[in-house]
């Protein structure tokens, strides 16, 4: 299958004439009352990955007369323009470009602002949705007032197109992925390697059919969401960090909650943390996280740019000096890799009941505990992982004495007494 006859075929099934591009549909809008739920989708150089997504949304059991869908175009400098030329979806539509790439916070805070319905759905732009995905939204607030719902806890990853920048891991396995089906066997077998595009391994008519299916791929992502939900539920019960479930990829939240704590914060900038710190502050003012197998969508795999680690641990680290609380300081023990998630989460139980238990007796221990994790936030900032934490602290030996004789009183409270004794352990590598 040619670039040129998908791009024909799937422009022709979107209804795209040859015809200037205006910047929303021409559709009558609908009175503000009318519209129930926003999707608000942020987009930059995701064609035609968001082709597919949009494509999908298409396809609602949910009222399409009471649904809009918020496009924003984050500069992009793909062919995403294309597929706007006088598109005409059933739902009530609005493709907004910027004319400067913003960023993911300010994107979607023009979605908040431009958007009309009183449910948000904050949607990746390369997201393939199942038909009902907008409906069970719905359905999950009309049942809940204070509501945060993620679907991205129930993540799937697909893939829907090669990437000349995938690795060879990736090439092998879509590969053996292909050979189980006639119809991607013989595309995949057309992949010119030389190709400086994304060469789409589906059309339109396979999001009906599902075929996108047959290329799901487990990523480290799903096994980190998985051991959540295995072990906590969907209610996420004995979590101490809901708030992570608030995902952009796939969550929604009632506007007016939105309205009550504020948008996103625009200090971050490049990858990472607006979402959770979005998320933190919904789980301060008292909302309730909830996640759903009933709104499973599906992530196209794609590349990822090689400073995402870089930007994300420069936003963690405003995330902590934003929220200097333990609750978002203690991320650091499983980023740093010195805990796992689930360590990470008994730690944090054991140091709050503590501190409820012994409020002065353990005044000491608290302050050292907090220097050690604020000295573990500085140093993933500068990518230095392996190195000896106390030292770094500014801890001297009767500092040091101190902690050890603190933690010796600590013997009930075991998972954190085995972290601090870990890091006093450690030595630089």
């Amino acid at each position: 299958m040619e670039i040129k006859e998908f791009y024909d075929s799937t422009h022709k099934l979107m209804g795209e004439k040859k015809e200037d591009s205006p910047s929303q549909n021409s559709k009558e809008i609908n009175k503000d009352h009318d519209i129930e739920v926003s999707v608000i989708i942020p987009s930059y150089n995701k064609y035609p990955l968001n082709l597919f997504t949009l494509y999908s949304l298409g396809k609602q059991t949910f009222n399409p007369s009471k649904m809009e869908v918020l496009f924003i175009d984050d500069a992009s400098t793909d062919q995403t323009l294309r597929i706007f030329k006088n598109y005409h979806p059933p739902y009530h539509f609005r493709y907004i470009k910027c004319n400067r790439n913003l960023g993911r916070a300010k994107v979607r805070n023009i979605g908040i602002k431009s958007s009309r319905g009183k449910i948000l759905i904050f949607l990746d732009a390369e997201m393939i949705t199942e038909p009902e995905f907008v409906e069970n939204h719905c359905k999950y607030h009309q049942l809940m007032g204070n509501l945060v719902l993620s679907g991205g806890m129930y993540y799937k990853a697909v893939y829907s197109c090669i990437f000349p920048e995938f690795n060879r891991e990736q090439s092998e396995e879509l590969s053996a992925m292909a050979r189980n089906n006639q119809v991607l066997y013989e595309r995949f077998a057309n992949y010119q390697h030389s190709s400086t595009t994304p060469y789409p391994l589906l059309v339109k008519t396979d999001i009906d059919g599902q075929l996108y299916k047959e290329l799901k791929v487990k990523t480290s992502s799903e096994y980190w969401y998985d051991t959540i939900i295995e072990n906590f539920g969907a209610g996420l019960n004995g979590f101490h960090f809901p708030w992570m479930a608030f995902l952009t990829g796939n969550v929604s939240v009632r506007k007016e909650l939105i309205e009550q704590v504020g948008p996103f914060d625009e200090d971050f900038v490049n990858y990472g943390y607006e979402d959770w710190e979005l998320g933190y502050r919904l789980y301060k003012a008292g909302a309730k996280y909830l996640a759903s197998n009933a709104i499973v969508t599906y992530h196209q795999e794609h590349p990822v740019g090689e400073n995402r680690w870089k930007e994300a641990m420069r936003n963690y680290h405003l995330f902590t000096l934003k929220h200097p609380d333990v609750d978002v300081l203690i991320l650091g023990l499983e980023l740093a890799r010195i805990a796992d998630l689930l360590t990470m989460n008994k730690v944090l139980g054991e140091y709050k009941l503590l501190v409820q238990n012994y409020p002065n007796e353990s005044l000491s221990f608290q302050e050292k505990f907090i220097k050690i994790l604020e000295t573990i936030v500085l140093l993933l900032k500068i990518d230095i992982r392996h190195i000896n934490v106390l030292d770094a602290a500014g801890f001297d030996s009767d500092q040091k004495n101190e902690l050890l004789s603190d933690i010796k009183k600590l013997k009930s409270y075991k998972n954190l007494t085995y972290i601090v004794e870990k890091i006093m352990n450690e030595r630089s590598k």
